[in-house]
């Protein structure tokens, strides 16, 4: 009770009592305390910032634990009904019944049931704990997190919106909580689990409910501290999964959790808690198994549940590696769950695999995981496919060969991506041979297993088997393939880790192991040869591989060509390079060599021909000098004469196929026959047949050579005739005793090549002539003549044939010291061992003839065919027949012919012969470098001309001294325009001219030739031809010369390899590529120094020479020189160190923007590459890391004072609109990454974020802003849309993320740019956005506001006027966040601002402002308004502008008014005074609106203080003394500003003062000094009756009835005589009706005047006095007016009229005096007037004031029965009330007949 009878003031000093006591007294006492805080709060005002800051929680934080708790509870609290009889009413959750009762006072307190009062005290409540004044920061964090939890439970009230919005509002503008604080987590526990199990039940809390636990879960889903407490993590995820009254997204969150925790969680409690987190599991997916029909809810959940799985056993490896059962459940899911949980499936597996990485599995997992895997390799859902290939890559080592099994099995697979992981889990890597430490399977094992799995192919198909295909696990060709694959890979990479000791290789060299494709290199054939031979230290592998390679032969129904292809080619290698036994195991199963010759695949008969050749050349070897013979002579000359016959069959369709095979097999195997004898040296008679047979062989393959050319004979045939006749004359058949056929073939093979239609033939053909050059050296000569003569007859589009017939030649002249011939050696043995070595060696006569014909005539020719002919030629020799004695003398030659073809018109040319000039000069001695180099200086019009020596008199050392003393001059080598011009006119390939400028720059010209070795770019060179020309050798020759040169060489040549120019940079990369080999690391830069082994690393070891080259380049003139510093620079910032960037960051930023604004497009695409490499690098520096690092901060910090500063004064502010794009990118990106590495740079970024919204406006709006009205857009609807485009700006986002790291320091900074922005900012879209920054600062930055807050206020009012209405509202917004923290005498400077701007003469939208401010302090801090009672902008102000004539002026008023009069309380006299300030002020106003808006004022005051006294909550003293106040100040004024002529609006004057008169009557009678005024307002209203349009008098008569209504005053003598006369007009006006015309200014009028009359008649009713008699004169004169209108008068006059008739009636039946016997008035014409309105059908409203007068009339009657009328007066009005008996209104006619039965009984 003393709550509810205490002030105001009382209330709010109670409250931190109460307080007090709730924290100090026993819990008996509670519920008394807490109802007394509560009701305190509820009747109490709302609490000022003052107010609350005296709470001083800092200090009294037993307070404010006190009040938070009391505000959770109440937050958790619903208003429940009374509890039942005999129990308990039900407990609200998260409280307990305990708790519950202290706060409703166990159901007494009113908040119990009424839910509107409970609101009420929740809103003030959330206001409280949410403000920033009682919880400033600087409150200690226990209270702060329990502070956040309150404000949790408040924004989740399910009940009431507007708490639940508060609260969350509130949340947003705390400071961050610490997620890992104990008390935070137990308490977060303790609200999700509710109370321990007491022996007291009614202390034990319930757990909250389900809104709030998702919102507690965002907490624990952060806390790792959360996860430590297993006993309640896991009871919070049980409850969740598996609780009563669990919705969706509880069960969703709380699994999401159980995610969390168990990553998170320590690893002793995983392991201990695994089975019962196992469990729960387990029970999720079987509770909630999938369905045709489940939602993508509980999809989610079991996906959530699968993935669980998998992180679990992540966590605990036990439960994966102790059995099979939790892997084979996630295998064995994918085939019931739906598409959507697959892929968590997966994830889940993925989590679960690394339980079995780099662990030692037990023997039982080593058997039964293989299976398990291979049985999901078979199922029909992909994803469990993938997943069992990623365990058998990973879960086992790479030597385990059942993984490498599964991974084979895998390559059949039919989604590609799963054969791609199959094929990467079967790869080598290069690194892994060279490194010895990595395991590989031992080629024992990995033969012998595959072996093992396809046995039962082998032995099914020798024993013709076909079930046995069927049942083998290999049937599959490509699985089959696959294992051929692997296992091949595996002997190349175990014969080069033999070898590795002594190799120099590069990784990319490595990559043919996992090619599969033919060995062409000697270091691939050496390394398949070491392996092959390390296979017989091992029991039969050889037999078992041979076996393996051969079962595709054995098996007859394997026709897939790719297999058996493949599986030959094998096959060969293995006869080819292994130990010849080999040949003789295999020499058995020459028939099913022979079977293969009649495939349709050629290379199958091609394979199968080479292993024929192999194997007869091995055993005929090993058998020649034998005595039996019989197999040679006999079984294989028939084998060779049936082939014979099917080759020279005529050619079919059906049998082409089978006499191809058979040609090239003649071919082949004729080959290792004679190759046996020349090895054996041997011409034994005993093989006569054979020989024959040879002899044979050889005439048929010279008449199929001869016909070939013949249109009838397919091109197959015809190639095959070659293929097998180059097979033959490779080996000088003279020596044997055979025909000298080998210019007859020559010529055949001319005549095939003179037709290049068919290219497969034309090959074969130049192949031909070449191995008859080899065999016939004196036969070279005539192929060079056709050659030459062929060359320039070549087109463009058949460059392909000056490959060939280089290959050609080089093969003739280099014989079997080519590598191209090499490489088609299949023999066992050595061509030197065959041949002999004579025949080995170089056919000088040939080099000499060929290289005769370059240098004098091709090289010379005016043909371009031939130019480029000689170039290529030259090359292909050189390439292919490295290190040639008949080389060397052709040496100077070569490069002066090569030399001039690199000013060659055709590109192409430039790049062979460029090529081939450093292979020569590689082949020279140091007297002949010199000389290359000085002649090729001087040939690109260099310096040292005059330096060249004479013949040879001069020697090397002139040379060397000319170079010598042109360096020591510090002159340029290359002059910059000395290249001079190709044939055509045009300027030297810019490549060499870049290679020559590189060599020179690093004052050594000799580098140019191992420059141009390194450089290739030509797209012919990745070409099939052009693909055959490494550069290993050429590497490794270049290094070292280069490595001396390295640190100077290194910057200009990383620039180059970003050259515009594809040719400059295709060279130049090649030549940096080429110089990182690994092998590189082995040449010393310097003592104690290696050379890098990665482009990273070099680009890291050189990094301040590259800086400084890239940025010089980038402000040189040419172009091309700034495009490329701008790309190198780019990519040598990609990754780099910011320790090294850092020192350049200045200069990288000025070049990059200015290479952003370059005249060059193609420089400004390379700038903004950079700018963009530099910005994600900036960003990727800038951005914190999760772990503190002292070193990374420093680091950002450094990078950050050199960026932001350059952005924001040079960037943004560019005049380059790029730059400033890209300017502006790169500061958000920075904003939104950087944290708090901003802190110190927020006032500047912010102020040119603010100034860029302005700035970087689309120009559309600015155009728009001018031409709005001619596209159909007002302003207002253009700025809404300007604005709209701030708000959701990025910049804007920016800017709010930004606020997010100021401090107090960079507060003091940012203000007066602020201030500069509000005051002095130029555009919309700037000053927009500079307010709502200020309001978001006020939102989350409240602390460091508040002392700056007058400052910016100030600010603001100074731009409260300008144009814009929505700029203007952002203002205003923005002063109602900051009012709060204004001081008292800013807050009144503000308001007396506002009044000023008001009342100024501004229009009425800028006027506006000032109801806008006062709306946003209205609703933001209404305390502060009410603070201030008295003065400019208060109450007056506030209440006078709701009455503005504007609307939206006014209803901003309204608003601010309503939030106002909240806390105003009882209306007091100085209340009142202070309320009438402006309107009596300006009552008298020169503005008419003015006046008006005053009167307006005045007149609703007087309601207020009319309404008050009725109303009774206010003493009868309080209320006299307001009337009496009101009746001082306003009546005198009001009358006096009635004085003077009418004008616009005066009405509402007069009826200010006729309401304040009526509210005042009272007190006028009683004050002396006021009693004039009676007479004064009468006065007035008969003076402004009497003139004035019809309009205004009737308002004057509006006001009349007011007062007559109001007051008792007798005014009939005064008014009737005016009243009469404004009534006695309706006859002039129904007179002139008939007459008026419809268009005329009269009849318009009529209605007006028609009202008038109305409103006269209801005056006249109301004048009628009370208390006397008017007088019998009087009485008939006004009833005589009154009846004749109500005859003829329109139906609202009517009523009127029959009204003041009744009235009139009554008042006479009243007042006369009863000794009278007659009436005054006759009664029967108005019954006549009663009669003709009852006839009125139309309106029902004139039969009814008709009835009122009747039952008027009747009562007369009734009264005066002695009047001689009486009678008259009965028959009248009988005959009137029957004509209402018979109306057809229902109220009327029943109304009728209950007058009849009351009146006429009681008449006489």
């Amino acid at each position: 009770m003393a709550m509810h009878n205490s002030s105001e003031t009382q209330l709010v000093a109670a409250i931190p009592l109460l307080l007090d006591g709730i924290h100090l007294r026993p819990n008996s006492q509670q519920p008394l305390l807490i109802t007394s805080l509560l009701t305190a709060m509820l009747n109490g005002p709302e609490l000022t910032e003052r107010q609350l800051q005296e709470f001083d929680f800092i200090k009294n934080t037993h307070r404010a634990t006190a009040l938070i708790n009391v505000a959770r509870d109440l937050f958790l609290f619903n208003a429940v009904q009374p509890k039942k009889e005999g129990g308990q009413g039900p407990v609200s959750a998260g409280l307990s019944l305990e708790r519950q009762s202290a706060l409703n006072n166990s159901g007494k307190a009113p908040w119990t049931s009424d839910k509107a009062i409970l609101e009420q005290i929740k809103q003030r409540m959330v206001q409280l704990i949410g403000s920033g004044a009682a919880f400033p920061t600087e409150i200690p964090e226990p209270i702060h997190e329990q502070r956040a939890l309150a404000l949790v439970c408040a924004s989740c009230d399910p009940y009431f919106q507007k708490v639940s919005d508060r609260g969350k509002d509130a949340l947003k503008r705390m400071r961050p909580i610490d997620y890992e604080s104990e008390t935070l987590v137990s308490s977060i526990f303790a609200m999700f689990l509710g109370g321990t199990i007491a022996s007291d039940a009614v202390g034990v809390r319930s757990p909250v409910n389900a809104t709030t636990k998702l919102k507690l879960f965002s907490y624990l889903n952060k806390s790792v501290k959360a996860t430590a407490s297993f006993q309640q993590w896991i009871r919070v995820v049980s409850d969740s999964l598996f609780g009563s009254g669990v919705t969706v997204k509880l069960r969703q969150q709380g699994m999401s959790f159980m995610l969390w925790a168990i990553e998170k969680a320590p690893s002793s409690q995983v392991d201990q808690s695994s089975p019962l987190l196992l469990q729960l599991i387990q029970r999720t997916l079987s509770e909630h198994t999938p369905t045709g029909t489940s939602s993508l809810s509980e999809d989610q959940l079991r996906g959530s549940a699968y993935l669980a799985y998998g992180i679990l056993a992540k966590r605990v490896p036990s439960l994966a590696l102790d059995n099979l059962e939790h892997l084979q459940a996630l295998f064995g899911a994918f085939v019931n769950e739906t598409v959507g949980v697959r892929s968590s499936i997966q994830e889940g597996l993925l989590a679960m695999l690394s339980a079995y990485k780099d662990v030692q599995l037990s023997q039982q997992l080593q058997n039964l995981l293989p299976a398990l895997l291979q049985s999901q390799l078979k199922s029909p859902v992909y994803q469990a496919r993938y997943c069992a290939l990623r365990y058998a890559i990973s879960a086992f080592p790479f030597a385990d060969m059942k993984a490498r099994w599964l991974c084979i099995l895998g390559v059949a697979d039919a989604k590609h991506e799963i054969q791609q992981l199959a094929r990467s889990g079967l790869a080598i890597k290069p690194s892994a041979v060279l490194e010895r430490s990595c395991k590989l399977p031992t080629l024992d094992v990995a033969i012998s297993f595959v072996h093992n799995k396809a046995q039962h192919i082998i032995a099914g198909s020798q024993a013709l088997v076909p079930e046995a295909r069927t049942a083998a696990n290999i049937a599959n060709p490509i699985v089959f393939c696959s294992a051929l694959d692997f296992c091949r890979s595996l002997l190349l990479a175990t014969g080069i880790r033999k070898q590795s000791d002594s190799l120099v290789v590069e990784l990319t060299d490595l990559e043919f192991i996992n090619k599969h494709e033919a060995l062409l290199s000697e270091l691939q054939r050496q390394s398949m040869q070491i392996a092959l031979s390390s296979l017989d230290t091992h029991d039969n592998l050889s037999s078992l591989w041979l076996d393996l390679v051969g079962a595709v032969l054995w098996d007859t129904c394997t026709d897939d060509a790719t297999t058996v292809s493949k599986a030959l080619m094998y096959l060969v290698e293995a006869l080819s390079l292994g130990p010849q036994a080999l040949s003789h195991v295999f020499f058995d199963n020459q028939q099913l060599l022979l079977s293969r010759l009649d495939t349709h695949n050629y290379k199958v008969q091609l394979y199968a021909a080479q292993a024929l050749s192999i194997v007869y050349y091995a055993k005929l070897l090993a058998e020649l000098g034998s005595l039996d013979l019989t197999f040679w002579n006999e079984q294989l000359v028939q084998q060779l004469h049936d082939l014979l016959a099917t080759a020279t069959a005529p050619i079919t369709p059906k049998t082409l196929d089978k006499q191809q095979g058979a040609i090239v097999a003649l071919g082949y195997i004729s080959h290792g026959l004679v190759a046996a004898f020349l090895t054996k040296k041997s011409s034994n008679l005993e093989l006569a047949k054979l020989k024959q047979a040879v002899t044979d062989i050889y005439a048929a393959l010279l008449r199929g050579l001869q016909a070939a050319n013949e249109p009838a004979v397919h091109p197959d045939i015809a190639s095959a005739w070659c293929t097998a006749a180059s097979e033959v004359y490779r080996l000088d058949s003279l020596a044997i005793g055979q025909l000298d056929t080998a210019e007859q073939a020559m010529a055949a093979a001319v005549k095939l090549a003179t037709d290049p239609s068919a290219p497969k033939v034309y090959e074969e053909a130049l192949r031909l002539m070449s191995d008859i050059a080899v065999g016939r050296a004196d036969m070279a000569g005539n192929m060079i003549e056709f050659l030459y003569s062929t060359a320039g007859s070549t087109t463009s589009k058949q460059l392909d044939k000056h490959f060939k017939s280089g290959e050609a030649l080089a093969r003739a002249l280099g014989c079997f010291r080519c590598t191209l011939v090499r490489a088609d050696w299949v023999l066992p043995n050595e061509p030197v061992q065959v041949v002999g070595k004579q025949a080995v060696d170089a056919n000088q006569a040939a080099v000499d003839q060929l290289f005769t014909k370059i240098t004098t005539e091709m090289a010379k020719s005016t043909k371009i065919q031939e130019r480029q002919a000689a170039a290529i030629w030259t090359l292909t020799v050189v390439q292919s027949c490295p290190g040639i004695e008949a080389l060397r003398p052709w040496l100077s030659k070569l490069h002066t012919s090569l030399s001039m073809l690199l000013s060659d018109r055709s590109e192409l040319t430039q790049e062979v012969a460029s090529r081939a000039l450093g292979l020569l000069y590689n082949m020279g001695d140091a007297s002949l470098k010199e000389d290359m180099v000085f002649s090729l200086i001087s040939l690109f019009g260099g310096n040292a001309g005059s330096s060249r020596r004479a013949g040879a008199d001069g020697g090397s050392a002139d040379v060397q001294q000319a170079l010598r003393r042109q360096i020591q001059s510090d002159e340029p080598l290359l002059e910059q325009e000395s290249l001079g011009q190709t044939p055509d006119g045009h300027a030297v390939n810019t490549t060499y001219k870049s290679i020559l400028s590189l060599a020179s720059d690093m004052q050594n010209p000799s580098l140019v030739y191992q420059f141009m070795q390194l450089a290739t770019h030509t797209a012919m060179w990745n070409s099939r031809c052009g693909a055959a020309y490494g550069m290993a050798n050429i590497i490794e020759q270049a290094r070292g010369a280069i490595q001396p040169y390295m640190k100077s060489m290194v910057p200009k040549l990383y620039r180059y390899t970003f050259d515009p120019s594809p040719q400059t940079q295709a060279a130049m990369k090649s030549i940096w590529s080429a110089m990182l080999g690994p092998s590189f690391q082995r040449f010393a830069l310097t003592e104690g120094e290696t050379m890098p082994t990665s482009g990273a690393s070099v680009v890291e070891q050189y990094w301040d020479a590259i800086m400084e080259e890239c940025l010089a380049s980038m402000g040189q003139r040419e172009w091309k020189v700034r495009e490329s510093g701008c790309n190198a620079l780019a990519s040598a910032i990609l990754g780099a160190d910011p320790e090294l960037v850092v020192p350049y960051l200045d200069r990288i930023w000025q070049m990059s923007f200015r290479a952003l604004d370059d005249i060059k497009s193609s420089v400004r695409e390379a700038g903004l590459n950079m700018c963009q490499s530099m910005a994600n690098a900036t960003v990727t520096w800038c951005t914190p890391s999760s772990a503190e690092s002292k070193s990374h901060d420093q680091q950002a910090q450094a990078i950050m004072a050199s960026v932001v500063p350059f952005l924001v004064d040079k960037g943004v502010g560019s005049d380059a609109e790029d730059v400033r794009t890209f300017s502006m990118g790169l500061l958000l990106k920075l904003c939104r990454t950087s944290g708090r590495y901003l802190s110190s740079f927020v006032p500047v970024i912010i102020e040119r974020l603010i100034e860029s919204l302005s700035d970087m406006e689309s120009q559309t709006a600015n155009y728009l802003t001018f031409h709005a009205e001619g596209h159909g857009i007002s302003q207002e609807q253009l700025e809404s849309i300007r604005l709209s485009a701030v708000k959701s700006s990025p910049i804007m986002q920016g800017i709010e993320m930004v606020l997010e790291y100021l401090t107090p320091k960079s507060m003091e900074d940012l203000v007066p740019k602020l201030q500069n922005i509000i005051r002095h900012g130029l555009g919309l879209p700037a000053r927009a956005g500079c307010a709502r920054t200020v309001v978001v600062l006020c939102v989350k930055k409240v602390e460091l506001v508040r002392p700056f807050a007058s400052t910016l206020v100030k600010a603001i009012s100074g731009s409260l006027t300008e144009s814009s209405a929505f700029q203007r509202q952002a203002w205003a917004t923005a002063i109602g966040y900051m009012a709060s923290m204004l001081s008292p005498k800013m807050f009144g400077n503000l308001l007396k601002h506002l009044e000023k701007i008001y009342f100024d003469k501004y229009s009425d939208d800028v006027r506006g402002v000032s109801g806008q401010v006062l709306e946003q302090l209205a609703q933001r801090c209404p305390e502060r308004l009410r603070e201030v009672t008295t003065g400019p902008g208060t109450v007056s102000f506030v209440y006078f502008g709701r009455w503005d004539a504007s609307k939206i002026i006014g209803v901003a008023f309204e608003n601010a008014w309503h939030e106002y009069i909240i806390g105003l309380g009882k209306l007091t006299s100085d209340g009142l005074l202070e309320m009438l300030r402006l309107p009596l002020a300006h009552i008298a106003d020169d503005s008419w609106p003015c006046r008006i808006q005053s009167a307006k004022a005045i007149s609703d005051i007087a309601n207020m203080v009319d309404r008050e006294a009725r109303s009774g909550d206010s003493s009868s003293q309080t209320c006299s003394a307001s009337i009496r106040t009101l009746a001082d100040t306003t009546l005198l004024e009001l009358i006096s500003a009635l004085h003077g002529r009418l004008w616009p609006g005066k009405e509402h004057v007069l009826g200010a003062l006729v309401k304040v008169y009526v509210v005042c009557a009272d007190a006028v009678a009683d004050n002396e000094e006021l009693s004039p005024t009676t007479d004064a307002v009468c006065g007035i209203l008969l003076k402004e009756l009497k003139h004035g349009e019809v309009s205004y008098r009737r308002e004057v008569l509006k006001h009349y009835c007011t007062l007559a209504k109001g007051t008792n005053l007798d005014m009939f003598n005064q008014m009737s005589g005016a009243l009469l006369q404004q009534i006695e007009q309706y006859g002039s006006i129904a007179s002139n009706s008939d007459a008026m015309d419809v268009d005329d200014e009269h009849a318009l009028k009529r209605p007006q005047q028609l009202m008038l009359v109305a409103a006269a008649i209801e005056a006249m009713q109301l004048t009628l006095p009370s208390g006397r008699y008017l007088g019998d004169s009087a009485t008939k004169q006004l009833a005589s007016v009154l009846q004749g209108i109500a005859l003829t008068g329109v139906w609202n006059i009517r009523v009127a009229s029959l009204e003041c008739l009744t009235a009139l009636v009554g008042h006479c039946a009243r007042e006369i005096e009863h000794t009278r016997f007659e009436f005054a008035v006759d009664i029967a014409p108005i019954l006549e007037a009663v009669k003709a309105c009852a006839t009125d059908g139309k309106y029902v409203s004139v039969r009814t004031a008709a009835l009122d007068t009747l039952e008027a009339a009747l009562c007369v009657v009734s009264k005066y029965p002695e009047d001689s009328r009486a009678k008259c007066w009965r028959e009248g009005a009988k005959c009137a009330l029957n004509l209402f008996l018979k109306d057809p209104v229902p109220s009327i006619s029943d109304r009728a007949k209950g007058i009849l039965d009351v009146s006429f009984e009681t008449l006489p």
